[in-house]
């Protein structure tokens, strides 16, 4: 079953793939490309939204959008938040031009966000702003137990004392089947939870991603919402 699976995913890329031989797709295929997976840019983008809003973020709150990338997520951020509300951080900049590009084509320049290139999670660049919320959209498995406290750290200073950190982990029912595929770094709330208290932090899950909007098609819809807070 996986093996076939895996055969419709490639099917699929190699179909989606052809985008970018046709000018009026090629933007938003290299955008996918950069984000994977291909052809599901705007339910990604809803999802993202949706998964904030229904956990309080409001336009008035800031946000601090870790991984930021192209700005999947972070076009619909800015486009909702009051002028001066949105920060993104990558390590990337490539995808962080690709995010200026998007902003300018967006014509949201006057809401003022603020993008930065970091290895720190903005800690430098952003040092001593406070954030309601933080949202890290699928990559906490690609940390280690060092790169987690690194960030756990990060998160005791830069949340504000009400302030949310929102990310999701690899679910139970695909340990096996992703961790194989990806080699990706295995986490569950009691591990998070225990790294945390580290730093005067608590755990949360607040279920599959799936609830928030995130694509019925995707075998990620499993991974588990986190929610960490100061105590």
């Amino acid at each position: 079953m996986h093996k076939l699976i895996r055969k419709l995913k490639g099917l699929r890329r190699n179909i989606y793939g052809l985008r970018r031989f046709i000018p009026w797709m090629r933007e938003r295929h290299l955008l996918e490309d950069m984000v994977g997976p291909l052809g599901y840019w705007n339910e990604l983008q809803a999802y993202q939204l949706n998964t904030l809003k229904l956990n309080g973020l409001r336009p008035e709150h800031n946000l601090l959008d870790l991984g930021c990338g192209p700005l999947q997520g972070g076009i619909a951020f800015i486009k909702y938040l009051n002028n001066n509300n949105y920060y993104g951080v990558d390590i990337n900049e490539k995808s962080l031009k690709a995010g200026i590009i998007q902003i300018k084509k967006f014509k949201l320049l006057n809401k003022n966000p603020v993008l930065s290139l970091s290895n720190t999670f903005g800690r430098e660049e952003l040092k001593g702003i406070k954030f309601k919320f933080i949202w890290a959209s699928q990559i906490l498995y690609y940390f280690d137990d060092d790169k987690l406290k690194e960030l756990m750290d990060w998160l005791s200073i830069a949340l504000s004392e009400d302030g949310k950190f929102l990310a999701d982990i690899i679910g139970p029912k695909h340990y096996e089947f992703k961790t194989k595929e990806h080699n990706w770094f295995l986490h569950t709330t009691d591990s998070l939870n225990k790294i945390a208290k580290q730093f005067n932090l608590r755990a949360k899950n607040l279920g599959e991603i799936e609830k928030f909007g995130y694509p019925k098609r995707l075998s990620l819809r499993f991974n588990n919402l986190i929610e960490i807070t100061k105590i």
